[in-house]
Formats: structure tokens, sequence, C-alpha cells
């Protein structure tokens, strides 16, 4: 099996660009001075120098970026000696001004974008507050720091459940489970919206502790079904028989439709459901007892 290798390639710096007359004269003298080895007493000057001066000042004298005094040769530091003597005053080069000023630009940018971001994501945490059950409120977690700061974590204000029967408690981050032995540590409250992943799924999700499960996707289908009028109970030979109408069954009594007895049963248990007293007619004109939604039904449906 051959190993992949991966090689690293440092490009060289860009060639200087000054903006001023003297910058070869300064280049030679301080070639000439730097030959022999820097002393403590060279090397001190050449720091006070830079750290008087100040960084855009050495940038301008050198004509490319200035790092420090640590991070460059010799030649550099007699040259930043040699200008503080002559007491120049270069301009920064055009190549230095011009990317900051298009790094600027981009932050600005990305700053407008942020903005636009946090501010969407606002709108939609707000309709998610407003259709919870309970108060949510938003936490830091002020433990763990992540590459975007702290995580956020939505809190509601009592118990309330998810799914058929994930348990949340109150006062605790969504996203934690009821029996963690070391909960998350959460701040104060803070204005603004959750970042944790699975705290915003579960806050679309959220019910109060004593109301139902919302119906699944085949439950809610068949609720669909019932609201168009086309699941009905039949009577034949004595047998009785819930069936949908809408399609043939291959199965006896086919012509009635598709059996659903058990679905049917289920969601009448629930309360979604009830069957008219009175007998009507299907679309072929075979009398049977229409399935309705109750108004708990209607309201599980359009949840």
């Amino acid at each position: 099996m051959s190993r992949r290798h991966v090689v690293t390639i440092l490009l060289p710096p860009p060639p200087p660009a000054p903006e001023y007359e003297l910058y070869q004269e300064l280049r030679h003298k301080a070639e000439l001075k730097s030959r022999p080895p820097l002393g403590p007493a060279e090397l001190h000057r050449m720091h006070e120098v830079a750290t008087r001066r100040g960084r855009d000042w050495c940038t301008a004298v050198l004509g490319r970026g200035f790092p420090g005094i640590a991070r460059v040769s010799s030649v550099d530091g007699w040259m930043l000696v040699a200008a503080d003597e002559l007491n120049l005053d270069p301009p920064l080069p055009r190549r230095i001004v011009e990317g900051r000023e298009a790094e600027e630009q981009r932050s600005k940018a990305q700053a407008t974008l942020a903005a636009a971001k946090l501010e969407m994501e606002k709108r939609r945490w707000d309709l998610v507050v407003g259709s919870a059950p309970v108060t949510l409120t938003v936490h830091e977690n002020t433990r763990h720091t992540g590459l975007n700061g702290n995580t956020r974590h939505a809190v509601p204000s009592a118990d309330v459940v998810s799914g058929k029967a994930r348990k949340h408690p109150g006062d605790r981050g969504l996203c934690e489970t009821p029996g963690r032995a070391d909960p998350l540590r959460l701040g104060d409250v803070v204005d603004l919206p959750p970042n944790c992943v699975r705290c915003l799924d579960y806050a679309a999700k959220i019910r109060a502790a004593d109301a139902p499960a919302p119906p699944t996707d085949a439950e809610a289908a068949l609720l669909r079904l019932i609201t168009s009028g086309a699941v009905f109970t039949f009577s034949v030979h004595g047998c009785i028989t819930i069936r949908d109408t809408s399609q043939r069954s291959r199965a006896a009594w086919g012509h009635l439709g598709r059996k659903v007895d058990v679905a049917v049963t289920k969601l009448h248990k629930k309360g979604w459901v009830s069957q008219d007293q009175e007998y009507g007619a299907t679309q072929k004109g075979v009398r049977g007892q229409r399935w309705r939604l109750t108004e708990a039904g209607t309201a599980a449906l359009e949840g």
C-alpha cells in the first residue's frame, strides 16, 4: 500500500516596495554594518527604535510587513536604526495601504453578513418562542468554549416532552437527557438566539408534559384521508369492517376499499376521530357510517 506524503512549501515573502528614495542607500549601509556579530547593546538599540517608532514606521522603512525585531535580519535592524538617526518618516508602501483597505472592506462585508444572519436567526427564534407551550430562555454554556465562542442553549421554564416520550426537564438545556450525571453549567439569560443544533431541533417539537404526542406521518396521512370523506364503517354479512374507499383491496369485499380497522381504532382511542351514527353513501353509492375528525383530531393534524 502506497503512503501519502504531504510536502509543505513555504512561499518567499514579497519583495520590498519602499516609497522613499533613500532606501537603497540605507540598505547598503546596513549591510556593511551588519557584518560583525550583534552584541546585546546593538540588539537592545534595535528593540528600542522599533518599540518607540511603532510597527507602521518600521514597515514603511523596510518596504514590507514588519513582524518584530526577533523575526527580521540584522540588516533590517540596522536599517531601522539608520532611518531613526536620519529622522526619516517615509510613507507606507502602496501595496500595504491597498491591502489594508481591502481587508477593511472584507471585514465590513463580513460584519454586515453576520449582522443580517443574526437578525434572521432572531426572527426565527421569536417565532419558535411564540408558539412554544412554555417560556423558553437562552443561556450560555459557561464551562466550554468552541471556535465560535460559548454555545447557547434553549432552556424551558417547566418540564416538556417531544416525540413519543422524550422528556426535557425544566431549567435545563433542551439537549440534555434527564439522567445526565453532570448537567450543563449555564450562565444568565442572554438576548441572543440559541446556536446549539440539538436545542434548536427540539425547540420546534416540544409540547406540554401532559399533552398527547403528535400524529406520526402515517397517522397524519390517515387523518387527511378521513377529512376527505373516504373512510367508512360497513356491515357485511354480520361483520363490521372499516374501509378506505379511495383504494380497492384484493381481499374479501375488496370493492369496499382497503381495510383500515386497526389504524382507525387507534385514532379513535386517542380521541381524534369519531363515527357518524347515521348511515350515508360513499361516492360509489355504498351505504356506511362515515368517520370524521374531532376537534382534538383537527388540532393534532394542524399542529
